[in-house]
């Protein structure tokens, strides 16, 4: 095989598997809640705008913060933030550009205020190309205090174990929109505003899936790409299915991450197996060559779907092609922006400051993260004499507890290691996606729009394909 194929076949494999990332992120809801912080109480002069984002009030400000000696990257005249990504991709230009996006969206508007405490933030572009990640580490090394709001889809790769390109050696800290790979998810030296470690799984969809659709949930099967990350998907899925109960999982089915030219077999193969429903693990646009082959063969299953396929990319088939498909989220829809102040000022953040800005999930998410670092960054200066620290971040913002970013999504506790029970469902009605459960207002809405089942999450038992990134010298 050629070079040039085996990376397009390598790339096609990750883009499909950062296409699950959005699985178990994101959701909306509740007060920002910080716990009782000790220390010192003097302040310097972090003053707040009287500005909000959603229900949480702004964190930016004029002031005289500084950055600690030795941590300022470039310079401490700013905050020099990295913001990973791979919009630079040969094989895919674009690949995240929702969170450099975001990213700008964010600074501009916090910038306008004053910045954090007095200091401006400069976004940095990190992009990793997809198969860059080690030049874009070492570019990160020297010029930033850290990272806030991006990701890498390989972002094993920021682990080089090599000095000056290494995330643990270079020192950096991450407030990141999400994780991929099961090495940086459940790695130290980060602090994840959605936690979606890959151990764990929410039950809270499932439960509600079964109970709308009591027959066709009976008998379900998995549909998977042969992937190892995707596999983890699987098994989390595994996971909460059993703890759920009463869904009997058949044979699951496995078909290429980079596609297939013709899905009518394995289309065929799901009504063999007499699934009633199936959950799909992979890209949308894949998932709806999957779907259309099924309603051609007169299939009248549910299709249960994870976060990512919340995409226009999944009516690429036509609407009737995915017509009645089942989507778990954990933020507020874009459709009823309208009710939520959180997505409509990120609507409107982008549309002043990046006019010709990707809007996107993976959007909020990074916008969450950002909001989650300026509270942090704000505390500290606040409590330090006015000295913002890479330590003093991690640890304000994993006190957070009940985060919601203002109320973009879900309640979630970012210092723990469990994803946040809430959830929401939508389903696919002609060409739009509408809100199927819960109902605002109704018996199971527990908090702005979300179900949250008490003691809803399922641990998977299983054994992962990799550890943790540790460094055993950090504080956190």
């Amino acid at each position: 095989m050629a070079r040039s194929t085996h990376i397009r076949h390598v790339g096609v494999a990750l883009l499909a598997a950062m296409a699950l990332v959005l699985g178990a992120c994101g959701a909306s809801g509740g007060d920002e809640k910080g716990s009782d912080k000790e220390g010192s109480t003097t302040t310097a002069a972090g003053s707040s705008t009287g500005n909000e984002w959603g229900t949480l009030p702004s964190p930016c400000g004029k002031g005289s913060f500084k950055v600690a000696e030795g941590e300022g990257g470039t310079g401490t005249d700013k905050l020099y933030i990295g913001v990973p990504n791979d919009r630079g991709a040969a094989i895919r230009p674009g690949l995240n550009k929702e969170l450099w996006d975001a990213s700008v969206a964010f600074t501009d508007w916090c910038n306008e205020q004053g910045g954090i405490g007095g200091l401006q933030i400069e976004p940095v572009d990190l992009d990793g190309k997809l198969f860059e990640v080690e030049a874009a580490m070492a570019k990160a090394c020297h010029s930033v205090f850290g990272f806030v709001g991006g990701a890498f889809t390989q972002d094993d790769l920021s682990f080089t174990g090599k000095e000056g390109s290494d995330f643990h050696k270079c020192g950096l800290i991450d407030v990141p929109a999400f994780a991929v790979s099961v090495q940086k998810s459940l790695s130290n030296g980060q602090v994840q505003p959605i936690p979606n470690p890959p151990n764990k799984k929410s039950e809270q969809w499932i439960m509600d899936f079964k109970k709308l659709y009591p027959e066709q949930s009976a008998k379900n099967v998995v549909v998977y790409g042969e992937l190892p990350s995707l596999k983890v998907v699987k098994l989390q899925y595994d996971a909460a299915v059993q703890a759920v109960g009463g869904i009997q999982q058949l044979e699951a089915l496995s078909y290429p991450v980079a596609g297939m030219a013709d899905w009518t077999p394995l289309a065929q193969k799901v009504i063999d197996s007499g699934a009633g429903s199936l959950y799909w693990i992979g890209e949308p646009g894949n998932a709806a060559n999957l779907m259309s082959k099924l309603k051609e063969q007169g299939w009248k299953g549910v299709a249960l779907n994870e976060t990512n396929v919340y995409d226009p990319v999944f009516f690429s088939q036509g609407p009737a092609a995915v017509d009645g498909s089942v989507i778990r989220l954990g933020f507020h829809p874009f459709e009823e922006a309208d009710k939520w102040p959180a997505i409509k000022q990120y609507e409107d953040n982008l549309k002043k400051y990046v006019p010709d800005g990707k809007q996107a999930a993976l959007g909020l998410q990074s916008t969450s993260a950002w909001l989650l670092f300026a509270t942090a960054a704000k505390d500290c200066g606040d409590q330090n004499d006015g000295v913002i620290s890479r330590d003093c971040v991690l640890e304000r913002a994993a006190e957070q507890k009940d985060w919601t970013a203002g109320g973009t999504h879900v309640p979630t506790d970012p210092g723990g290691d469990e994803p946040p029970e809430c959830g929401m469902l939508m389903v696919v009605k002609g060409d739009v996606f509408e809100r199927l459960w819960p109902e605002i207002g109704g018996e199971d809405d527990d908090q702005d729009g979300f179900h949250c089942p008490p003691d809803s999450i399922a641990t998977v038992t299983a054994e992962l394909p990799a550890k943790g990134a540790i460094d055993p010298d950090r504080k956190r």
